[in-house]
């Protein structure tokens, strides 16, 4: 039987917060999700890069409505018996009305939200900017509120590290967003040397994006998983990994067959039928209808 929300909140809230760092990929769909499952991971991550991508094939510059990115977790929620942390955007509505976000959220047996202070652009040469330290408390003020399970995790991002290219600013900004209240803090785009240097100013657990692709020539993260972990990361969150390979491994079957290979010839890039069918439940379907014929 599948845990509860609230069991995975509580199992969530322990992982974070457990004295080893917690590797969590970023599925796109339900049965990514049921594949991170399956790999012995112990719980899962839906950003709206994925989601925007995945599920409307557009770029993640503020299409997604709270209502897709709801849904979309939801469904992994329900294909899995995994934590699900699931990326709240910059929370949707102002404080007075981030109250639906946290309720549709927690409607939706999610394990906790990021909330971010990025006005907009993300991903783009022209980011918008960052809302300011004062608004951006107010609505972790009011999502901390706005939540009926008090292990429901509120974890406050900021982007200045990415946006500014400003560590002192992201700290600066990260420590008034733990003084809200906030559980747990996300910083983007914060190398792990300089990590370390500010762990120790950041009363609260660390998440980083660490597949984020910032070394100097961009092809590679700028730090490692081990480096992360020794500079003072509780969370090491890999938002692009899975959604870029499948996006490789898609491309490439189709660059094959657009040559006029057989499709005998690019089955290295393919997970075998039966072995994709044994992923699906399929055994389970044929266990009920003999049990009910």
């Amino acid at each position: 039987m599948s845990a509860t929300p609230a069991q995975r909140r509580v199992a969530f809230r322990e992982l974070v917060r457990a004295s080893e760092p917690l590797v969590l990929p970023g599925a796109y769909d339900a049965f990514t999700a049921r594949l991170v499952e399956r790999a012995g991971f112990p719980a899962a991550y839906l950003g709206s890069f994925a989601a925007a991508a995945s599920t409307f094939g557009h770029p993640d510059v503020g299409l997604i409505t709270l209502n897709d990115m709801v849904e979309a977790s939801r469904r992994i929620v329900e294909a899995t018996g995994l934590p699900v942390l699931a990326d709240g955007e910059n929370g949707f509505y102002d404080a007075e009305n981030i109250w639906r976000t946290v309720q549709a959220f927690e409607g939706a047996g999610v394990a906790g939200i990021h909330i971010e202070d990025n006005l907009g652009g993300k991903h783009t040469s022209r980011p918008a900017g960052l809302m300011t330290r004062e608004r951006m408390t107010n609505r972790i003020r009011a999502a901390l509120d706005a939540r009926t399970d008090p292990d429901f995790l509120i974890i406050a991002r900021s982007d200045a590290a990415w946006v500014y290219r400003d560590v002192d600013e992201a700290v600066s900004r990260l420590r008034s967003y733990v003084a809200a209240g906030a559980d747990a803090v996300f910083a983007p785009a914060i190398p792990a040397a300089k990590l370390k240097e500010v762990r120790s100013r950041i009363d609260a657990p660390v998440v980083v994006a660490a597949d984020l692709f910032d070394a100097p020539d961009g092809d590679r993260p700028g730090s490692t998983l081990a480096e992360y972990a020794e500079a003072g990361a509780d969370v090491l969150l890999l938002w692009y990994s899975l959604i870029g390979a499948a996006a490789k491994n898609v491309l490439a079957a189709l660059d094959a067959l657009g040559q006029g290979r057989e499709v005998a010839d690019i089955r290295d890039l393919m997970l075998g039928q039966h072995a994709f069918e044994s992923l699906m439940g399929y055994a389970d379907y044929e266990a009920r209808a003999a049990r009910y014929q």
